[in-house]
């Protein structure tokens, strides 16, 4: 190889990694810009509530739900699957399950790891939000591609067996990818989530689309038909409910 031509290759190295260091970020940064693009921090303190109701495009089902956070930190998922109601639901400390797809009416609580994942959904503010104050280690990964679009990646460390990264726009700071990664047992378990169909509601730009992946493949489509921001909520829907009574013996004989 010539000198010049050397020459060329090792300046154009010099200037892609002088305007990767331009785009430097630290984590406060990139979360300040993120939080900046959503509509800003006082508009995300203002919502005390919120009401999602869509559907979940997987295997061939179309599944109607409706998911309702309020604070602090309770969620609730309804869910209509061939006729059968499903509940998902974390009441700001411990989380419960209602599935008639096991054959059982009652509710049960959920697994350790499960609680802590839900948890994090029930965060309405995100992760990343507050993370020193929520007791998470956070890190500036860097500069990376998104499918082709320039981003900035963050990492979140909740330091209870799960790892979250987060891709933000390089241009527009809102959010093209989620991983999330947990430890079960010895191994790990990964996902991946694309929000798009960012739309203005209220003072905030949310996405209405959330495609979820497991490495390539796609395991759903959430939809949002319908946004709703400070509704009315009876914090005991999100109380574990008591099992139902075991039917009375028949001592009629009949």
């Amino acid at each position: 190889m010539k000198l010049r031509q050397v020459s060329v290759i090792a300046f154009a190295s010099l200037t892609l990694f002088a305007a990767a260091g331009a785009l430097a970020l630290t984590a406060d940064e990139l979360v300040a810009k993120a939080v900046e693009a959503q509509g800003g921090a006082a508009a995300l303190e203002a919502i005390q509530s919120q009401k999602a109701t869509g559907k979940i495009m997987t295997q061939g089902m179309e599944i109607g739900y409706t998911m309702l956070f309020a604070r602090p930190g309770m969620m609730r998922v309804d869910a209509s699957v061939m006729g059968m109601s499903i509940v998902q639901c974390f009441d700001g400390t411990a989380g419960w399950s209602i599935n008639p797809m096991t054959g059982s009416q009652d509710p049960t609580p959920m697994g350790d790891l499960e609680s802590k994942a839900f948890r994090l959904q029930a965060d309405m503010e995100g992760p990343y939000v507050n993370w020193a104050a929520k007791g998470y280690a956070a890190e500036y990964v860097g500069p990376e591609d998104v499918e082709g679009t320039p981003a900035h990646r963050l990492r979140i460390d909740t330091k209870q067996d799960i790892v979250l990264d987060f891709w933000f726009d390089a241009e527009s700071f809102l959010l093209l990818k989620q991983n999330t990664k947990m430890k079960i047992d010895q191994g790990e378990f990964e996902t991946q989530n694309y929000p798009s169909d960012y739309r203005q509601q209220g003072d905030l730009t949310v996405p209405f689309a959330i495609e979820a992946r497991r490495g390539d493949q796609v395991m759903s489509q959430i939809l949002i038909e319908k946004l709703e921001y400070n509704v009315p909520v009876d914090k005991t829907l999100f109380a574990m409910p008591a099992k139902a009574a075991p039917a009375a013996a028949d001592t009629t004989g009949n």
